[in-house]
């Protein structure tokens, strides 16, 4: 296979001597990739304006590339090549309307349809999901959309209310944005439908939120006659595709995993892929055949292993020619002639590749994010420590560049991950480099209650929402402490999310050690939070199982409720949040801030049209800035 550089790596390698700030909480260069069917254009997630924009090239013709902006007030998510004409894409946008409870504000999602004969795009409806290409019928797709009625009637949880939902598919008209019919319609339950590439049911799946009974059902069956069915109460399976010509499709079943689920008879079994076992991976889903053709997980970085015997030899060859560590194939067309191909390095940002088997040609698409020229992010490697409790906890470590065996212990910054149903792994992380480069050592937990290591290991996280998951945090840290490999004394703690949270609870359960904190979005009341955040009974019980049986109990509430405790919080800290994050509200910060008013020791930034995700330049830019000075004033690198 002949490979060649330059296919657009005239995009590459510009803007050199940025400042450091910039050059780390620049949006990636490149977020995401897809094909059309028929090989002639590829759209990727681009920031040629320095936000979250897509561009689409002409891979025949070679005219200059189609930039679609971001709205003002939006953020691109994904986007899909339904057929050849049109290309669907998603913006995110925080919106606030009334309803029976009041005002409520929060995350819609409109798919718009962009067409390329024209270039002019339509709306969709708002929150629906591309089910179906509709594959023969261009300009046709199968959208879905579930819609959530309220209601005031009790849940039987401790902690809400709930609401009912319908789940509608419609074919839409792409030229002008209308729904054409509809083609199939909740039956109360229905939460969502498997298409084939033609916009036919192969199965329906229900759910029962008061009992968490989950249900699959063929569109032939009796109204009430399930293949398959089972009590989730917290959890919920996923069904993926189909796979042997359509005659069983895979399915995630919580607590065990994936399994072949035959549509006839119902009949569960087991994968046997070459003497791997596949039941804690994700399936690969060919796209345009709503077939599953191989599966995928994280060890440090993403892997694949393909049951598609084409695929697997493209795979297999493509990691004999490509030198990263990761070889992932993240797209392709129908006809397996144009690919395109991520390849990561721990710590390294990922580069991504276009292979054209008609010319036989391995081209350099973009790089995830370009250094300054002369620097490297610094070396990120996996470890693990015994948590006092015997469980052998996984984490990674990112050591500042060019450190050096004999170097002065770097200081110590601990980021636990959000979720907490999460995990960090060993892919380039901009804000811990970014740390790492100012002279730290970074330190991310895979504490207790973490996913991809098995359903044990997510188990033992439960009832240790405060606790014992935070435990694991300070344990981790102090290990690194007292084998020499970072600073001895203190350290300062950060996160975002459920790391925000965590950071707070580490300085509370930790304070001797923990010299200050920094929480992004952090939960500071997890039961406001829980209170205000939704009424799904499924999600309710979610969180119940990582918080345990505390709803009753004001007193041990308080245990793990950082706004009960400030008294104890004497530390620095710095607390930022999003005005617009509708995950975890703007709320948790004013109930921290008003009961720590006054205090020198504290600062709250609040962040202007951000969200929960860091999903613009400013956003970042500010998270780094602010957390630069304060950690120069507090707990300075050297």
């Amino acid at each position: 296979m002949r490979v060649f550089l330059g296919l657009f790596v005239v995009m590459l390698f510009s803007g050199h001597g940025v400042a450091q700030v910039e050059t780390y909480a620049a949006m990636p260069r490149i977020w995401a990739a897809d094909l059309s069917p028929d090989g002639t254009h590829l759209a990727t997630g681009c920031s040629p304006r320095g936000v979250r924009d897509i561009c689409i090239y002409d891979l025949v013709g070679g005219a200059a590339p189609i930039v679609i902006p971001a709205p003002d007030g939006g953020e691109m998510s994904a986007f899909d090549w339904p057929g050849n004409e049109y290309l669907i894409y998603y913006v995110d946008t925080v919106q606030t309307f009334p309803t029976q409870d009041g005002l409520r504000t929060r995350t819609l999602t409109q798919p718009v349809a962009y067409s390329m004969a024209t270039g002019h795009s339509e709306m969709l409806l708002v929150n629906s999901r591309l089910v179906s290409p509709m594959v023969g019928a261009e300009g046709r797709v199968a959208m879905e959309i579930t819609f959530a009625l309220d209601t005031r009637a009790g849940s039987g949880s401790r902690i809400g209310g709930r609401d009912d939902s319908g789940t509608v598919v419609y074919e839409m008209n792409l030229e002008n944005g209308r729904r054409v019919r509809r083609m199939e319609v909740s039956n109360g339950s229905t939460i969502g439908y498997l298409l084939d590439p033609e916009g036919a049911v192969v199965v329906d799946v229900r759910r029962f939120d008061q009992t968490g009974q989950y249900s699959v059902h063929r569109p032939d069956a009796a109204q009430n006659s399930a293949i398959y069915s089972g009590i989730f109460p917290a959890n919920q399976p996923q069904v993926y595709g189909v796979m042997d010509h359509g005659e069983a499709v895979v399915i995630r079943i919580p607590g065990t995993g994936l399994r072949r689920l035959d549509i006839e008879t119902g009949a569960l079994s087991a994968f046997d892929v070459g003497g791997e076992d596949v039941s804690q991976m994700s399936a690969i889903v060919d796209y345009y055949a709503s077939e599953v053709v191989g599966f995928r997980y994280t060890d440090d970085l993403p892997r694949q292993i393909f049951i598609d015997p084409e695929l697997a030899s493209l795979h297999a060859e493509l990691k004999q020619i490509l030198t990263e560590d990761s070889v992932v194939i993240s797209t392709w067309t129908p006809d397996r002639t144009k690919l395109v191909v991520e390849g990561r390095d721990a710590g390294q940002p990922a580069n991504y590749y276009l292979l054209d088997l008609n010319t036989g040609g391995l081209g350099l698409l973009d790089v995830e994010t370009v250094l300054p020229e002369g620097q490297a992010p610094g070396s990120r490697e996996y470890l693990e420590f015994t948590a006092s409790d015997g469980l052998v906890v996984p984490a990674y470590l990112t050591l500042p560049p060019g450190f050096a065996e004999g170097d002065a212990p770097p200081a110590l910054i601990v980021m636990p991950h959000g979720g907490p149903r999460a995990r960090d792994t060993a892919e380039y992380d901009w804000w811990a480099a970014f740390y790492a480069a100012r002279g730290y050592a970074v330190f991310q937990p895979n504490f207790r209650g973490s996913t991809g290591y098995g359903h044990a290991f997510e188990r033992a996280g439960y009832g240790g929402f405060g606790s014992r998951m935070i435990d694991d945090i300070i344990e981790g840290a102090h290990n690194l402490q007292e084998n020499g490999r970072v600073r001895p004394g203190q350290d300062c703690v950060v996160g975002a999310s459920y790391g925000g949270y965590a950071a707070l609870m580490t300085a509370l359960r930790d304070a001797d050690n923990v010299a200050c904190a920094v929480s992004f979005a952090g939960v500071t009341d997890p039961f406001a939070f829980l209170g205000s955040r939704t009424r799904w009974q499924t999600t309710l019980r979610y969180w119940e199982q990582y918080m345990g049986d505390r709803f009753g109990d004001r007193d041990e509430q308080a245990t793990i409720t950082p706004v009960a405790r400030v008294d104890e919080l004497t530390m620095p800290l710095l607390i930022l949040h999003g005005e617009d994050d509708t995950t975890v509200p703007y709320g948790q910060l004013r109930l921290l801030r008003n009961a720590m008013e006054g205090r020198d020791s504290v600062r709250f930034v609040t962040l202007p049209d951000a969200d929960h995700y860091l999903g613009t330049p400013e956003a970042r830019t500010t998270l780094l800035r602010e957390s630069q000075a304060f950690l120069d004033a507090h707990f300075p690198a050297h």
